[in-house]
Formats: structure tokens, C-alpha cells, sequence
């Protein structure tokens, strides 16, 4: 397991596979997060300048990302239609399902979010889980990984790629992990600490 600082290790390495976390290509796809550190963002776009890099995206995480995406614009549609509303509102879920997936304003956003995922195409690999099992997608800590970040190691694993992800549970797994999370790379690194007799 190796985990390094994005802070200083800003530029991808050649011909290898990178796998950014939701929690990166969200912003990347419109929700801005302030949290999150733009070295993220540069890295991403530096992976489209290195020879033979490429991001891998697996059916599932495309799944998440989209749903994600479409269920903010949902809520900014429901805001935006009962903000004035005093009393009982519509259930956002409900809204969701019912008047926002058959609107013109869900088609538009998914035409959108699409067309700003195939602008990288040229550097994405979509590619899932060779060895699947029950046992091997079932079999993790969960107290450490949900299901999602457990298949995102099993994609890494299985295709020696890197993880970028700002999210503190990746720790302590047989892939390499970039990060500009302080906290996760400072549990890295007090891991590896020789331990004093």
C-alpha cells in the first residue's frame, strides 16, 4: 500500500490507469464542492497531457456519478418550484420520480452531464470487475469501505491502477491511493513509522 500527497506529487505518471472517486468527478462535473482541493481537478487534467494515462470508470461508479448529478439538479428544480410554498411540500423523492425524470429539464441536464463526460473520452477506459463472485464483492470491512469503494479497490487491484479520492476510508489496501486529505495521508504515514523499543 502506498498513499501520496497530490501536493506533492502533482503530475500523473505515463502509461498508468487512475481511477478518480465519485467524490472527485463530481466536482469535476459541476457540483462544486469547496471542500474539495482544486490540485484534484488540475491532476485530472493533467492525466489528458501524459503519455498512455488513462481514467478507468466502471458501469457502476457511471451509475452513481449520474444519479448523483441528476437528483442535485432535482432538488435545485424543487427548491426553485416550492421555495415560496408554505405548509405541506411535495416529498423531494417524490418529485424526483414523478414530475422530474419525465421533464425537459431532466433530459437537458442528462444530455449535458453526458456530453461533458464523453469531452474525455479520449482518456477513459470504461472496464468492470473481471472476477466476480459473490464472496469476492461481498467479502470486505465494512466499517472501513461501503460496497461502491469496495468495487473501486477491486477494480484497482485487478487493473494495477491508482485511486484518487479524497475520501479518509481508503487506508490501509494493497492498491496506491492519491490524495490531498491531510488526515488520510498523515494515517499512511504514521503507519509506516518505525515503531520505537
Amino acid at each position: 500500500m502506498n498513499i501520496f500527497n497530490l501536493h506533492n506529487q502533482s503530475s500523473p505518471k505515463e502509461n498508468t490507469a487512475y481511477i478518480f472517486d465519485s467524490n472527485i468527478w463530481l466536482p469535476i462535473l459541476g457540483i462544486d464542492s469547496e471542500l474539495l482541493s482544486d490540485h484534484y481537478k488540475i491532476f485530472f487534467s493533467k492525466v489528458f497531457k501524459t503519455d498512455g494515462a488513462i481514467i478507468l470508470i466502471c458501469p457502476i461508479q457511471l451509475s452513481e456519478i449520474l444519479n448523483r448529478l441528476l437528483r442535485y439538479y432535482a432538488r435545485v428544480a424543487y427548491d426553485k418550484k416550492y421555495k415560496h410554498l408554505t405548509g405541506n411540500k411535495p416529498d423531494a423523492n417524490g418529485f424526483y420520480k414523478d414530475e422530474y425524470r419525465s421533464s425537459s429539464d431532466f433530459r437537458a441536464k442528462y444530455a449535458e452531464i453526458m456530453d461533458d463526460i464523453d469531452q474525455y473520452s479520449t482518456h477513459i477506459k470504461i472496464c468492470d470487475v473481471a472476477l466476480m463472485s459473490l464472496e469476492t464483492l461481498t467479502s470486505f470491512e465494512s466499517q472501513s469501505l461501503d460496497f461502491n469503494d469496495h468495487y473501486l479497490f477491486l477494480l484497482a487491484k485487478e487493473h494495477d491502477a491508482v485511486i484518487i479520492t479524497h475520501d479518509g476510508d481508503f487506508h490501509d489496501l494493497s492498491v496506491q491511493v492519491g490524495t490531498c486529505n491531510l488526515k488520510l495521508y498523515k494515517k499512511h504515514t504514521d503507519s509506516i513509522k518505525p515503531k520505537l523499543k
